[in-house]
């Protein structure tokens, strides 16, 4: 090998080796001993297998027939054509070398191995590629963080119009809501709300106020733009007129926003925004079709408010009318009881009169024939007007009471007394072959309705009375029993009434209380006394109930109606 030659290999950065065909190592440079400091005592076969101890084998390029023998380094100093391969070199246990190791014969009687360092370069081919990699990383980030500024933007209006509009339930405030915050949001200088009817849609909001005067204008669009907006869709589009009705044109081409606003799933109506705006972006679309699904959800919450209110309303008109109705029961009822006792009422009234009259006959014979007794007589004519006098105004002062129908606030009211005033009403009917037993307790005045409790003692005593002259029509020897007793029984002041009548059967116990449910002939009773009965004591937040058969510690009585009134 010329001197000139190893002059050239020797000064090269790259590490050479040359073998001869012996595998004698003839020659190695500088960077060679530098980089392989490990082989330069080694010569033949050993440095040869030292090397391919050393390199890991990435690509190579050979022929070879024996893959499972096969070593680049042999190939490079054994094989006398021209080989390339790719390979890395661990010189520490962090340091590595990569090569492209080339090996070549010269005029065949050696080998030249030529290690070309490509680390730096494949470094810089790694970082180019971990930069590229960052770059698209960054960009996909960059994408990611628009993405998720804009959906926190829209997320941001979203809720802001939602706060705004979602608990409005007048649907007028809330569609003016609406208007503004979609003019605010895209620029608008001018926005309506249009209603859908068969024939089109009808202006019936605008914003701002100066164009009110368009409210009731119709406008038109064509079939297809409906059919789109039926479906939800919202119409973004240039536009030289607000409508294809409209005769006078836009000063400026306009970009025209219509918003389909949905209820029960139907098209209500459309919101329609004028903005300069010329492009409508992708947030902007997002948001349009937000805001629409806001404003269909408040405007359905809004109506469904407005339907409860109206059948609250209704609700209320009907139960102010139910207790007009049972006012008007109440009295019918009142009055039917009092017909009742018109009759026997006029004659307890015509006896006392009757005793009157006889007596001012009487008196006409005694001033006609004076005599020594006529003082006497005159005394005692007049004890007996007294009494007469007395029983009339007690008769008359009791229906004055029980009719009090003009008492629709309570008032403070002695129980005993007014249960008294019932037995008055009913005098004539129980003073003869009737025992009234009275055991009262010391009551303080209760808060009450006192004419409708005077209604429902009335009822109960007369049907105590029907029950017990049914007996004493069968037998006029039998006495009849009614006791009327009032105590204090935890928070009600109970009002309990006895009679030894008849009883109620019990396949009718559930039907004593049901309107209708009559014991009386045809025409002596309405059926709806009981019933009433127990709405005014339900009135009065009490209880009524009875039992009928064989009464415990009441052997002398059939029947007991208990009604519970709370003190407080």
């Amino acid at each position: 090998m010329s001197n000139a030659l190893i002059n050239f290999y020797h000064n090269l950065e790259e590490p050479i080796i040359i073998y001869d065909k012996k595998m004698d190592v003839l020659y190695h440079n500088l960077s060679f001993k530098k980089i392989f400091a490990d082989f330069n005592n080694v010569q033949g076969c050993d440095c040869l297998n030292k090397l391919s101890y050393k390199f890991s084998y990435q690509m190579c390029f050979l022929k070879s027939e024996d893959l499972r023998t096969y070593n680049p380094i042999t190939s490079a100093i054994n094989k006398d054509y021209n080989f390339t391969t790719f390979a890395t070199y661990q010189k520490e246990e962090d340091k590595f070398y990569h090569f492209m190791i080339k090996a070549f014969s010269v005029k065949k009687r050696y080998r030249i191995v030529y290690f070309y360092d490509i680390t730096n370069e494949l470094q810089t081919e790694r970082l180019k590629e971990e930069n590229e990699r960052l770059r698209i990383q960054n960009i996909e980030f960059a994408s990611t963080n628009s993405k998720a500024q804009n959906q926190a933007v829209k997320m941001a209006l979203l809720n802001r119009i939602s706060i705004s509009i979602k608990n409005e339930l007048d649907i007028k405030t809330l569609i003016e809501k609406s208007l503004k915050e979609l003019s605010i949001v895209f620029g608008a200088s001018k926005s309506y709300f249009a209603e859908f009817d068969k024939d089109g849609f009808v202006i019936k909001y605008t914003y701002p106020e100066v164009y009110a005067p368009q409210i009731n204008e119709k406008v038109i669009y064509s079939k297809t733009l409906i059919d789109e907006l039926h479906a939800g869709e919202n119409s973004i589009q240039a536009c030289l007129k607000e409508h294809e009705g409209a005769s006078i044109p836009l000063l400026n081409s306009t970009t025209r926003i219509i918003m389909p606003i949905l209820k029960n799933e139907q098209l209500y109506g459309i919101a329609v925004i004028f903005t300069p705006k010329k492009e409508i972006g992708a947030l902007e679309r997002e948001l349009l079709v937000g805001i629409s699904m806001v404003v269909s959800s408040s405007l359905m919450q809004a109506s469904l408010f407005h339907q409860i209110s109206q059948k609250k309303e209704e609700l209320e008109n009907a139960i102010k009318e139910l207790k007009e109705t049972q006012l008007q029961l109440i009295n019918s009822e009142k009055m039917a009881s009092l017909g009742q006792l018109v009759a026997s009422v006029a004659h307890e009234i015509n006896t006392p009169l009757g005793a009157i009259n006889a007596n001012n006959e009487m008196m006409e014979k005694v001033f006609s024939k004076y005599s020594e007794n006529a003082l006497d007589m005159l005394k005692e004519i007049n004890n007996i007007d007294k009494e007469a006098i007395k029983r009339i105004t007690t008769i008359v002062q009791s229906l004055k009471r029980f009719v009090r129908l003009d008492e629709t606030t309570q008032q403070e009211a002695n129980i005993n007394q007014e249960l008294d005033l019932t037995l008055d009403l009913i005098h004539h009917k129980i003073k003869n072959g009737f025992e009234i037993i009275k055991d009262y307790s010391e009551l303080s005045l209760i808060n009450c309705y006192p004419n409708m409790l005077n209604q429902v003692f009335l009822n109960i005593l007369m049907n105590a009375v029907h029950s017990i002259e049914d007996i004493k029509a069968k037998d006029s020897n039998y006495i009849g029993k009614i006791k009327l007793k009032t105590e204090i029984v935890d928070d009600y002041l109970r009002v309990s009434i006895f009679d030894n009548g008849k009883g109620i059967a019990l396949e009718d116990y559930e039907k004593v209380f049901q309107a209708g449910y009559t014991t009386k002939k045809k025409g002596q009773g309405t059926g709806l006394g009981l019933a009433i009965c127990t709405k005014i004591i339900e009135k009065h937040r009490g209880k009524i109930d009875f039992e009928s058969g064989k009464l415990d510690n009441e052997p002398d009585f059939k029947t007991i109606f208990k009604i519970d009134i709370p003190i407080f």
